[in-house]
Formats: structure tokens, C-alpha cells, sequence
């Protein structure tokens, strides 16, 4: 309605101005014409005169003619000079020969000009009329003068008029063209009500124009027939996008979806865990600027330049170290298309062919010292000393420990294997962790008296009692019990506890021993890592007892920890879940 009335007095305007060229016009030719009559009739009149222009009464004659008509008048000879003006009567008041007016109606009879009057200092205008004498020679010219100023305020009181007739109507018809827009405009409110709650996902907006039988019903039902079918969309989009997130949120394998500028467009969980990325803040930014992994934009710019799937593989440098295989592949048949990476944790496996390829040599390195001894042993008897009385005996005890020593190696690489495979058959019976202890402490508390050692059990009473297989728990606690025998020297101590802590029975073998450094303890578990080969292999030990505590643990529900410091000693913590009563 602003702009309405705003172009409607723009019109108005338009109309007044041009309405006051043609009122001015018109009034400029009617005053023409009043002076160039009134110029005639002064002349009849100057003719009239018994002395022409030189008549004594011809200057008070301008004067009262001047008043009459609120003009002014003045005589101008032939040659220009100023006879009489109702004015300035007969004072000089300079040549008028050049003035414009009186040089046209010198050429064409009647000459009309406008201008500023630097002697009365208003605009005026003039009009010059010639008079020729008998002998059709310039006889003089009569000047008539009239100020523009009233014809200014005649056309202003027009403009005044017209202005305020044009506001009223402005005002009345932009009135009328708002009530008639908002009565036949309120349907679009509604429609735009509507609009908005569509906007926001809302789909049951019901209209209450769709009783009109004009085009604003006919839209209504367009527009609910609109709303019924985005809704169908809608619903079959969220589900699919719903399925899409489930399944690439429940993947083990990382998915990333990258754009032919390389930002990141998709990625699922797994992919921000195995990269160590933010999620909400990898969308949106380059890939290879975020992980600065030089295989991975190996593969990404092969396969957009070859048109193919690339596979590469590569660890990582956050964080903990991960090991991942990547297969990337094309998104879309484009100049440079995108690409699908497929993420896969590899780290586990890698670990395990690692742990293979060592135990392979460990095995293989176990094995063979004991079998070169015995084999060493037995060279020196064939070659003479089976005859020495003094060496023989011992040659063979050696033989035989050797011999013990592989067959327990043996023995124990079995055992591990089952408990690794799940084919060791467990009886699950209530356990008493104290008679575990006891029966332990029983079983070495001579061998430690014979090495100096001081052995203390320290029980809780009553004894905790878990749900175990009991074979497991004695070899878990024997093992232990001999591998603080074999690493702590004389006069040291061992000591056996027992406790409840947290919902889970604790046992506990600590020793005074050696101690173990802080970086060998992550690998303390593995098998026929030994943290002093030597004093091990001499004792007997076959580097497999603590792997064996470790999986026989895990396989009865529980958990081992250790807490050690070199050269002040170790703690072994086993921890079982208690029997639920």
C-alpha cells in the first residue's frame, strides 16, 4: 500500500507539473495579448495628442495608464532613446534600442521576451510593439512590462489545489485497496502460515479455504495434496537414512565417502575411531589436510586417475598405533570422481603374525638348547668319557635334566595350546581361594626354606569363594609361587594373600625379588619371554608359566595385573569374579 500511494502521488505530481506548464503557457500568451492591446491602444492614444510624443501630459498619462493596468510602460524613439516611462517619467534611464524585445519587434513588428529586471529587480516581461509614421518609417516603440510574480502565485494556488485534492484521493483509494487487499489477500496468510510449519517438518496444517470455489480452493487442495506427499517422502527418506545409520554405524569396518574436491562427505563411527577424528567436525573439510597419511592419498590419487579400486595399507600416528587396510574406490563416472574408502583394522592380525613368526622362533630357539646339550652330552660319552668313573654319572644326570626340561617345555607348549584353542575341558565347581593358597604353600614352603627364603601366607577368613575350574586356579597359583622362587634370591621373602576387593577374589603372590622394568612388563605375559634367560633356563623354567596364568585367568572370568619395580620385588594380582550366592 506505501509503494501504491507513493507511485499514486508521483502521478499527481506528474499531472500538476505538467498541468502548470500549460496554465503558464496559457496565462504568459493571455498577458501577451493583453499587452499588445493595451500597446495599440496607447498608441491611438499618443496619436491623438496635439504634440506626439513630445506632449508635456504624455508622461502623466503612462503614469495613470501604469496603475490602471499594474503594468509599465515605456516610449522608445526610433533610435533607441527613452522618451517617457511610467516609472521614471522623463528621467534618463539609459538607451533601450538594444534591449531584445524591441530588437525583434524592430524585425517583426511585436517582440515578447522574459527576464530579470535589474532595475526593478524582479522577473518581468516585455513586450515591444512598433509604430511606422506616415512614410512607413520606425516611428517608436511602445514597451509594455508586466511582472511574472502574480502569474507564480496564481499557478502555486492551482498546485495547492490539485496537491490536496490528490493526497484526499491517495489517501481514500489507498484505504479502499487495503480493505479490498486484505479481504482478498487473507488466504495468503494462511498459505504462508501454512508454508512456514511445512518448513519446520510439520505436514498436518489443515487449510480452512478449501471451501472457496475460486483458484485460492483449487491451490488449498493443491496444496494439501503438496503436503500429503512430501510427508510420504519424507517418512521414506528418515527410514532409509535410518537404515543407512544403523548399518554403517553398527560396521566394524570404517566407510568414508569423499568428494571429487576431496571433503569429507560421509563417514561412520568406526572410520572417526580409526583415524582419530571428531565427527561432527570432519564434514565439510579435506581429508587429506585432517589425516596426513601419504599411502592413503597414494591410493585416493591413483584411483581418480586410473578409474579403478586401489588397496593400500598403513599405520597410523595418533594416538595408539593402528595398522588399517584401505580399499578405495570410485563414487562416480566424472572428470575426477569421488571416492569410497573402506577402512579395516588390521592391527590384531598383524600383532598375531608378529607373535607367530616369533613364537615360531622362540619355539624353535627353546627346543634346541636343551637338545644340543643332551646332544653334546651324549657325544662326550661315545668319545670316552661313558669309561670316566668320575664325569659319567654326571654327564648323564645332566642328559636327564635336559631331557626333563624339553618334555616339561613340551608338556607346557600343549597345555597353552589347549587353553588357547577352548578345547581344554574346565569343571566349574565351587572353589575355597584359601585352600588354594594353603595347598600352594604346603607344596614349596620346604623348597623356599632350602633357598633361604622367607615364606609367609596370609590369608582372609572366611575364605572367598568363586565359581572356577579348582585345576586351573592350583596352576595359575603354582606357577606363580615357582616363578617368585626362581627370581628372588636368598634371604629374600615371598608371601601369599588372599582377599575380597570390589565384588572379586584376590589373590596375591609377592616376591622381593629382582623386579621387573617398566618396559619389559607389557611383554611379561608372552610366551618364552624371560625377563633373566639365563637364571630361568638354569632353573628350569620354560618361559611359558606366566602366558599359561594369563590365559587360564581369562578363560575363568577373571583378570591378572602386575605391579613391579626393578630390583625391589614383584606383585602378581589375580583377580576372579566371586560365586553368586
Amino acid at each position: 500500500m506505501l509503494g501504491y500511494f507513493i507511485l499514486h502521488l508521483l502521478t499527481a505530481g506528474l499531472f500538476i507539473f505538467v498541468l502548470s506548464q500549460i496554465v503558464r503557457n496559457q496565462k504568459i500568451n493571455d498577458i501577451e495579448a493583453e499587452m499588445q492591446s493595451v500597446a495599440f491602444m496607447l498608441a491611438g492614444h499618443i496619436e491623438d495628442l496635439e504634440n506626439g510624443l513630445e506632449d508635456e501630459a504624455l508622461v502623466g498619462h503612462l503614469k495613470r495608464l501604469g496603475k490602471l493596468t499594474n503594468m509599465r510602460f515605456t516610449l522608445i524613439t526610433a533610435e533607441g532613446n527613452v522618451v517617457a516611462d511610467s516609472v521614471k517619467g522623463t528621467q534618463e534611464i539609459g538607451p533601450h534600442g538594444s534591449r531584445e524585445e524591441v530588437l525583434i519587434a524592430k524585425k517583426e513588428g511585436w517582440g515578447f521576451t522574459q527576464r530579470y529586471s535589474d532595475t526593478l529587480r524582479v522577473n518581468m516581461m516585455y513586450g515591444a510593439q512598433r509604430f511606422d509614421n506616415s512614410n512607413r518609417n520606425i516611428g517608436c516603440y511602445i514597451r509594455v512590462a508586466s511582472e511574472s510574480n502574480k502569474i507564480n502565485s496564481e499557478i502555486l494556488e492551482i498546485q495547492m489545489f490539485v496537491w490536496i485534492f490528490a493526497l484526499i484521493l491517495s489517501l481514500l483509494t489507498s484505504g479502499l485497496m487495503a480493505i479490498f487487499s486484505m479481504r482478498s489477500m487473507q488466504p495468503l496468510t494462511t498459505f504462508a502460515k501454512a508454508v512456514r510449519q511445512v518448513g519446520i517438518g510439520k505436514y498436518d496444517s489443515t487449510l480452512a479455504i478449501q471451501h472457496r470455489d475460486d483458484e485460492w480452493g483449487a491451490l488449498s487442495e493443491a496444496f494439501q495434496q503438496m503436503q500429503t506427499e512430501l510427508n510420504r517422502r519424507e517418512q521414506h527418506l528418515l527410514e532409509n537414512t535410518q537404515r543407512l545409520e544403523a548399518v554403517l554405524s553398527n560396521m566394524i569396518e570404517g566407510v568414508l565417502a569423499v568428494e571429487p574436491s576431496g571433503e569429507v562427505m560421509l563417514a561412520n563411527g568406526a572410520a572417526c575411531r580409526m583415524l582419530k577424528l571428531t565427527h561432527p567436525e570432519i564434514f565439510g573439510k579435506k581429508l587429506l589436510e585432517i589425516v596426513r597419511i601419504p599411502e592413503l592419498a597414494q591410493a585416493i590419487e591413483k584411483t581418480q586417475l586410473q578409474r579403478t579400486f586401489s588397496k593400500t595399507e598403513f599405520k597410523t600416528f595418533s594416538g595408539t598405533q593402528k595398522t588399517l587396510k584401505a580399499r578405495v574406490s570410485m563414487l562416480a563416472n566424472k572428470d575426477k570422481p569421488g571416492v569410497a574408502i573402506v577402512l579395516h583394522d588390521v592391527t590384531e592380525l598383524r600383532q598375531l603374525e608378529t607373535m607367530r613368526q616369533d613364537f615360531v622362533a622362540n619355539v624353535s630357539h627353546e627346543l634346541k638348547t636343551p637338545l644340543a646339550s643332551i646332544k653334546a652330552y651324549a657325544e662326550t660319552l661315545r668319545l670316552g668319557a661313558l669309561h670316566d668313573e668320575n664325569k659319567n654319572m654326571q654327564f648323564v644326570e645332566q642328559i636327564e635334566f635336559q631331557a626333563e626340561l624339553l618334555n616339561q617345555q613340551i608338556l607346557d607348549l600343549l597345555h597353552l595350546a589347549r587353553v588357547e584353542s577352548g578345547t581344554n575341558t574346565f569343571t566349574i565347581t565351587d572353589v575355597k581361594i584359601n585352600q588354594i593358597c594353603q595347598a600352594s604353600y604346603d607344596q614349596f614352603a620346604k623348597i623356599a626354606v632350602e633357598r633361604k627364603l622367607d615364606f609367609q601366607l596370609d590369608l582372609t577368613h572366611p575364605s572367598p569363594v568363586i565359581a572356577a575350574d579348582i585345576k586351573s586356579i592350583e596352576t595359575i597359583v603354582k606357577n606363580l609361587v615357582v616363578n617368585a622362587i626362581h627370581y628372588t634370591p636368598e634371604n629374600g621373602s615371598i608371601s601369599i594373600l588372599s582377599y575380597v576387593n570390589d565384588g572379586s577374589a584376590v589373590i596375591e603372590v609377592r616376591d622381593t625379588g629382582i623386579g621387573i622394568a617398566k618396559d619389559q612388563q607389557k611383554r611379561i605375559f608372552e610366551r618364552f619371554y624371560r625377563v633373566d634367560k639365563a637364571r630361568s633356563r638354569d632353573m628350569g623354567g620354560t618361559g611359558l608359566g606366566l602366558a599359561i596364568v594369563k590365559h587360564l585367568t581369562q578363560n575363568n572370568g577373571g583378570s591378572v595385573h602386575l605391579k613391579s619395580q626393578l630390583g625391589k620385588g614383584s606383585c602378581f594380582e589375580i583377580h576372579l569374579p566371586l560365586k553368586n550366592e
